[in-house]
């Protein structure tokens, strides 16, 4: 399934160009008229890398449709944990059966987690958490960034 295929209703719904809200993932207006903008922030844009162009967008909606690595579940989970502890926690990783949470940025080596400074993370126990949580994060895939959605390989 494409981009295309899994928004269409949304698209249709949209007069002018579009936009992607990387924060939701949902579709959104985009429109700058006149310099007073009725779209989200364009910094909360998917296709904002300083300049909007209409042929990424059409690019994008041809990719095919990827499922989110988190489910809202395990985003309102970090999110909880994170306002407990007084951490925004932006970085998980698996190893073994246990899921650590980073406030600040790992290094990831052959041999487990390396970190500067350990009041920046938290460790979630695979038999303390729901066996249906996390199941994306993976040993082999490395570091999870949550803010930009993607995997770091060291």
């Amino acid at each position: 399934m494409t981009n295309f295929e899994k928004y269409k209703n949304d698209l249709m719904k949209i007069e002018g160009s579009f936009a992607f809200d990387k924060n939701t993932e949902k579709i959104a207006g985009c429109d700058t008229t006149d310099g007073v903008k009725s779209c989200i922030d364009c910094k909360d844009c998917l296709f904002d890398k300083g300049n909007c162009f209409e042929s990424d967008k059409i690019k994008w909606l041809y990719e095919e449709y990827k499922e989110p690595i988190l489910s809202d579940d395990e985003l309102e989970l970090i999110n909880t944990l994170s306002k407990i502890n007084g951490e925004k926690y932006k970085y998980i990783f698996r190893t073994g059966g246990t899921i650590f949470l980073f406030s600040e940025k790992p290094h990831i080596g052959k041999f487990g987690v390396r970190f500067a400074d350990e009041r920046h993370y938290l460790i979630i126990a695979e038999y303390n958490s729901p066996k249906n949580l996390f199941l994306n994060i993976k040993f082999e895939d490395g570091l999870y960034d949550i803010e930009n959605k993607c995997f770091i390989k060291e």
